[in-house]
């Protein structure tokens, strides 16, 4: 749901940047009528609650299960990375990251194909 302040990650993997963009991009029908990703079907979200102006989708190429390593460089770095890290403990490596601002995810399917939520925090 959309909710400001919050942001929602999730970690993956795949083999190209180019299947991790086919993954998370929105289409459109002949109507002009958007058409949700495969993404959001594997979460069970719905694309009208979410801003795509507000995604961060990284492709690392290397695989790390360091959050912190993973994390570098996106928005509000700083204050997410400690909050996360305080929280999350990986169990595997990932080498792809999808962060969605100003939503707040319900957590309603952990995993999917070769994504897993990750958890759901402030980023003020």
């Amino acid at each position: 749901m959309e909710k400001q302040g919050s942001v929602s990650i999730w970690l993956g993997n795949v083999k190209r940047k180019e299947d991790l963009e086919e993954y998370v991009i929105l289409k459109y029908d002949e109507d002009g009528d958007s058409i949700p990703s495969l993404f959001f079907r594997d979460f069970h979200i719905n694309h009208y609650e979410t801003d795509e102006d507000f995604f961060e989708v990284e492709w690392l190429g290397e695989s790390s299960k360091d959050i912190s390593k993973l994390l570098e460089g996106i928005s509000y770095e700083e204050v997410i990375v400690p909050k996360v890290k305080k929280y999350s403990e990986l169990n595997k490596t990932y080498n792809s990251i999808i962060l969605i601002y100003n939503f707040a995810y319900s957590g309603e399917v952990h995993r999917s194909g070769e994504f897993d939520f990750i958890r759901c925090t402030n980023y003020n």
